[in-house]
């Protein structure tokens, strides 16, 4: 993949795009779109923001440039994900 400008914005657009278009074509999720799926959600939480701004904006707010925000999304989003898979075991366990 490959980014021009303003890498976390451009990210953003470029998911969004892939999610609809394969939406349109009837395809359902792959697991790591299910994955991604409540991302925005524990964004808002974990930065305590009410309102409807995207994960991007959110990550953009709190990052010097569009390119900080973008190595952060992947911290982010591993620390995401490493959430996740704790939850699962813990479910799984008990």
């Amino acid at each position: 993949m490959y980014l021009r400008t303003s890498p976390i914005t451009e990210l953003d657009m470029l998911l969004r795009g892939y999610s609809l278009s394969r939406r349109e074509v009837g395809v359902s999720p792959s697991k790591p779109e299910r994955e991604f799926e409540g991302f925005q959600s524990w964004i808002k939480e974990k930065y305590g923001i009410n309102s409807g701004q995207s994960w991007a904006k959110i990550i953009l707010f709190y990052s010097v440039d569009e390119h900080e925000a973008l190595q952060k999304f992947f911290e982010l989003f591993e620390e995401y994900l490493n959430k996740n898979k704790s939850s699962e075991v813990d479910k799984n366990s008990g």
